[in-house]
């Protein structure tokens, strides 16, 4: 596994630990992968989030809440999905996703000081309300574009983490928009 997506995988564990109020978190050695599929089908925020993506390995995450990392062999893009429980305790559904708009961004910055923030916005798709993060990224020379998404949905909190080469922003934009239904 390269280092960048390792880097991700990370992130968006701790990410995910944070907003959901995990005390613990196991992380085992990098999962093992399923073979590139022709097609895999992903449903998330239940069943209001649906995409496919396809020639991708899903590689199962070992973490407390879970979650998937699907590679792409040829575009070496990685797109890691967590669930897990969201952090609504004694707040409005309101207060809850700026807290965790909020702790998503000061996670981000704060696992990897080369963090660059280039855009953020709140948009609608399929009737929730998602948080969108973009930016870019320098681990040990990787150069990387980086999106998170982030959506609350039936006491849950779903983040999804899309990471490119800097060198392939038109493959980014059209994960991304596959993502959304775009």
């Amino acid at each position: 596994m390269s280092k960048h997506l390792l880097l991700g995988w990370t992130l968006s564990l701790c990410v995910l630990a944070a907003l959901s109020g995990s005390a613990t978190m196991a992380v085992a050695a990098p999962p093992n992968a399923t073979a590139a599929s022709d097609m895999q089908s992903v449903s998330l925020a239940g069943g209001k989030l649906n995409f496919e993506l396809e020639g991708v390995e899903a590689r199962t995450l070992n973490s407390e809440n879970g979650g998937t990392m699907y590679f792409d062999p040829k575009s070496e893009r990685a797109i890691i999905v967590t669930e897990g429980p969201a952090p609504t305790a004694g707040t409005t559904p309101d207060a809850a996703f700026r807290i965790a708009v909020d702790t998503l961004k000061d996670k981000r910055q704060a696992a990897s000081p080369n963090f660059r923030m280039t855009s953020e916005k709140t948009i609608q798709v399929n009737g929730l309300r998602m948080y969108r993060l973009d930016g870019t990224d320098d681990f040990n020379g990787l150069k990387l574009l980086m999106a998170s998404l982030m959506t609350m949905s039936d006491q849950k909190i779903t983040i999804i983490e899309v990471m490119s080469s800097e060198n392939d922003p038109a493959g980014h934009t059209a994960a991304l928009k596959n993502i959304l239904g775009k």
